[in-house]
């Protein structure tokens, strides 16, 4: 059978069908339509301030009643319920789409022009930060087999320093798999995966590391933060196998599959599994 695990913040199986899949529920992220400041203010004073027996201890402009942050510093900027940016810790958000965007997906990870997902209309409320981290499902890992299930270590992606460019937008992942042929005999081949990411005015998104981003994430090492109302992902997915005729080349994977000379399956993905994905964070 062919098994093609795409997380987008839930996961999308794209061997026929979409479905959620995250048990994590988040404490964080207030994803209102609410200015900054209870009043519209940029914080309070920090002054304690009372009238009529209701009082806004910190000065935040957000009642005592109201404020789940107390002791908010003078002047910061607070959401709806009284808190400023230095007193959240970044969630993982557990809906999708999140923040009542449009979400789009075309293409392939393992065809010619890989696979292209487009993120708009994101309505930010007073989040002060959303974040979309890589790989970051601890049940379904990130990798790619051409012979069964990636169900060894070196089938998983690894970051590769060497052919990424963070500030740039450009992050890249490598491993090792095997493709099982016909005669049972299996072949060696080397992976890579390739992820753009750039704003909706084609302006490349630096990716940074989740420690640079300030996300505790539940298993992704890196990702962006997205600060406008839109975005737009493409990944290839490729195989470069050292002994085939007329030398080493990268190739997408589905097409150097169709090529090989692979077993019947009654399946045209055959033995492919490959998972990825990004998952949404904000406070």
């Amino acid at each position: 059978m062919r098994f093609v695990s795409l997380g987008i913040l839930a996961v999308v199986y794209a061997a026929g069908c979409a479905t959620g899949g995250t048990t994590t529920t988040p404490d964080g992220g207030f994803g209102s339509d609410a200015t900054t400041g209870g009043d519209g203010s940029t914080g309070g004073d920090g002054g304690a301030k009372c009238e009529g027996g209701l009082c806004d201890s910190d000065g935040d402009g957000v009642l005592d009643k109201d404020d789940k942050c107390g002791g908010t510093p003078a002047k910061a900027v607070v959401n709806k319920v009284g808190c400023a940016d230095s007193q959240l810790t970044a969630k993982l958000n557990p809906t999708f789409p999140p923040y009542n965007m449009t979400w789009t997906n075309s293409g392939e990870l393992g065809r010619v022009g890989g696979l292209t997902w487009t993120y708009s209309g994101i309505q930010r409320g007073d989040l002060f930060h959303i974040y979309w981290i890589l790989c970051d499902d601890p049940a379904e890992p990130c990798g790619l087999s051409l012979d069964g299930p990636v169900d060894v270590p070196n089938e998983k992606w690894v970051y590769s320093a060497t052919d990424s460019d963070l500030p740039n937008g450009k992050i890249v992942y490598t491993n090792t798999t095997n493709i099982l042929l016909a005669n049972n005999s299996t072949v060696p081949l080397s992976g890579r995966l390739t992820v753009t990411i750039v704003d909706a005015n084609n302006a490349p998104i630096p990716f940074a590391d989740v420690g640079t981003l300030a996300v505790t994430a539940r298993d992704g090492k890196y990702g962006a933060e997205i600060k406008g109302t839109g975005y737009k992902v493409v990944a290839l997915g490729e195989v470069e196998d050292p002994n085939q005729d007329g030398g080493a080349v990268w190739t997408p994977y589905a097409d150097y599959y169709d090529k090989a000379p692979t077993p019947d399956t009654g399946d045209a993905g055959g033995n492919i599994y490959v998972s990825y994905g990004g998952y949404f964070y904000d406070k």
